[in-house]
């Protein structure tokens, strides 16, 4: 089989379901936990296990602070002292290195029992449902965008008498977010 320099070119840059796997594989491999995350990880099991209580992030940038976490002043609305902490505890909760997963509520986390830890997911999804409904939506309607209409939206059919759009129009023509 022969190819036209043209079709070699195309056939050498093809996007096969193999490389898109790989792409993939690349981008969400795990990670090994970092000695800080383990160093929380123990720290918010011990105030769990053995103390029964929630770890703030003040006890943390306190406890933690040769780890390099470290307690910043915050004005406004802000309450995050120390972001590095959120950071770490998702990928800690994201890792299978460790089956435990923390509990994250106004800046305290803990290890909860059955009861509390299917009620923070349960409220993860309660936060996440509304956006994907919002997302899906949004997609939809945008993906409509040149599909010829045949009723308008009174239920009448589109004829070259009516004064309906023949075509569903999802865009606008310029660019706003430029002015």
């Amino acid at each position: 089989m022969t190819y036209e320099q043209g079709d070699l070119f195309v056939e050498s840059n093809r996007i096969t379901e193999k490389d898109l796997q790989r792409q993939f594989d690349k981008e969400h491999k795990e990670s090994k936990l970092t000695p800080r995350q383990w160093a929380l990880l123990n720290l918010i099991k011990q105030n769990s296990f053995v103390g029964k209580r929630k770890t703030s992030q003040r006890e943390i940038c306190d406890a933690l602070k040769e780890y390099g976490y470290e307690w910043k002043e915050t004005s406004g609305s802000n309450h995050d002292h120390c972001s590095a902490i959120w950071k770490d505890i998702k990928d800690i909760n994201m890792s299978y290195q460790t089956d435990k997963i923390i509990i994250a509520d106004n800046y305290q986390y803990w290890i909860g029992n059955e009861q509390e830890t299917t009620d923070f997911i349960n409220d993860l999804w309660q936060d996440l449902c509304p956006r994907l409904i919002r997302y899906w939506t949004y997609f939809n309607k945008a993906k409509r965008n040149g599909q010829m209409l045949l009723i308008d939206r009174k239920g009448n059919a589109i004829d070259e008498n009516s004064m309906a759009r023949d075509f569903i129009e999802s865009y606008g023509k310029e660019n706003i977010s430029d002015y």
